[in-house]
């Protein structure tokens, strides 16, 4: 079966914004300080137009189709688990009312200090040369463990390495190692996954399998949320 075109999946999508208050998502990388302005008026749009959305929203939604709350749902999704998430945009996500969705890699949070930038160079991470003094540019488990009082923490794997380049070994500790490396540090699993290239699920046979695997509940990619069923655990 021939997959959908760019065009197909735009028409589709489109579709579906025209019918029903679907959940959008706006996607972060890199939040350096120099671009907080603009973050804010960004946030500032989206708190007059739309709701925060927890994962407990998205499960609902996704379940019985039925959106809740006044306006529709945005989620602020930021990517990698760089520290200026922590440093910049968080006081920027808690004055706007909105909750954080941190895709972390699990890998460049555990890099040694001296090594995260080259880590990064290595995996399509972009980091801006002295930033930081220290030359640590990824979140710590200790402010990501702050962060998931009040916010969500989820996957992006653990190298930032498409999965359909990997031999089955490598794939399954970027997916399933993953989640085990946050039960270590967070005391318990993370519900929703992200790949590099995405979508994850419906990659291959073998993605579907490690994905359930792990037991992750949501599958995000550059087209849609889907919900793999009810969450048991945490």
């Amino acid at each position: 079966m021939t997959p959908p075109t760019f065009h197909e999946r735009a028409a589709s999508v489109g579709a579906l914004l025209a019918k029903r208050p679907l959940i959008r998502v706006i996607n972060y990388h890199n939040t350096p300080r120099a671009r907080v302005a603009e973050f804010e008026r960004q946030l500032e749009h989206c708190q007059r137009h739309f709701s925060p959305v927890t994962e407990d929203d998205l499960d609902r939604y996704l379940n019985s189709g039925q959106w809740h709350k006044s306006k529709p749902g945005m989620i602020v999704a930021l990517y990698e688990g760089y520290r200026n998430h922590y440093d910049v945009f968080l006081p920027l996500l808690e004055r706007h009312g909105f909750i954080g969705w941190f895709f972390v890699i699990t890998d460049f949070v555990k890099s040694p200090v001296a090594e995260q930038e080259s880590f990064a160079a290595r995996h399509d991470i972009t980091t801006i040369r002295d930033e930081y003094a220290d030359g640590r540019y990824a979140l710590s488990w200790n402010e990501l463990r702050e962060l998931d009082r009040q916010h969500i923490i989820a996957s992006h794997a653990r190298t930032h390495t498409a999965l359909a380049s990997l031999d089955p070994a490598a794939r399954a500790s970027e997916v399933v190692g993953a989640q085990r490396d946050f039960e270590r540090h967070l005391g318990h699993p993370v519900r929703s996954f992200v790949s590099y290239a995405g979508p994850a699920h419906g990659e291959s046979v073998v993605t579907d399998a490690l994905v359930v695997m792990a037991e992750y509940q949501f599958v995000f990619s550059n087209y849609q949320i889907q919900r793999l069923g009810s969450w048991r655990r945490g």
